[in-house]
């Protein structure tokens, strides 16, 4: 991607093909349920303030809101946004959305939400650099004690796990999706852990096989989650 304006084209092309599950899946994502379960289990509240980052369409957005939280969704896309914040007036749902680059400044105040879900779009922020800016930021807005929900692409992914063939730098392992063109890192738990070691705590790491649909093909996946704590 040479500019910051042709990965936003090459995102709202791929929202317009829905050839990825967050483009036209409208129940939350599987990980995000789990990660809730998880929650439960941990008797945290179900209420508080959460952000989901990347929010897309606003599936998991809409399910935090539906349990008790009060959530603030970022995504890149204006479309996204508004289609977000329009559901969430017609269901009555306490999710604000918000268009933005989060591999910037975020636009919200310091240690405010209890809860912040990621789910595949950290991995495609563009640069090693801007990854260490949203760590900063996602730091910054975590209350003390607050949680951080990530799921992302494994190097093990019979989907993009290919791609590292003929990846753009293999020692950090960024990949180009062959139909999107867009860019994207790939994780192993190791790899996930280290890189937030910086400002989180890991609270648990694991990696999940699946299958899924990708360009109307199935895939065997394989996802990297982490659950960590800002202490």
């Amino acid at each position: 991607m040479s500019s910051p304006e042709s990965f936003k084209q090459a995102w709202i092309e791929e929202y317009k093909r829905k050839g990825i599950p967050s483009s036209f899946r409208k129940d939350p994502t599987k990980t995000v349920v789990e990660f809730i379960s998880w929650w439960k289990r941990k008797n945290y509240p179900l209420r508080g303030i959460a952000a989901d980052i990347g929010c897309g369409l606003g599936r998991n957005s809409f399910y935090l809101a539906s349990l008790g939280f009060d959530v603030y969704g970022l995504d890149l896309l204006e479309e996204n946004v508004r289609h977000v914040n329009e559901v969430a007036l017609d269901k009555k749902l306490p999710v604000h959305a918000f268009a933005h680059d989060v591999s910037t400044d975020w636009p919200m105040d310091s240690h405010a939400f209890d809860v912040v879900i990621d789910v595949f779009c950290y991995k495609h922020i563009l640069t090693k650099e801007k990854q260490a800016l949203y760590r900063q930021q996602l730091w910054k807005a975590l209350k003390p004690q607050g949680i951080y929900f990530i799921s992302l692409a494994s190097e093990n992914d019979g989907f993009y796990g290919p791609c590292l063939n003929d990846a753009i730098d293999r020692k950090t392992k960024q990949i180009v999706d062959p139909y999107s063109k867009i860019p994207s890192f790939l994780y192993s738990l190791n790899d996930l852990k280290n890189e937030f070691s910086d400002c989180l705590e890991p609270l648990e790491l694991d990696e999940q096989r699946s299958k899924s649909p990708m360009y109307e093909k199935e895939y065997s996946r394989a996802v990297i989650n982490g659950i960590f704590i800002k202490r």
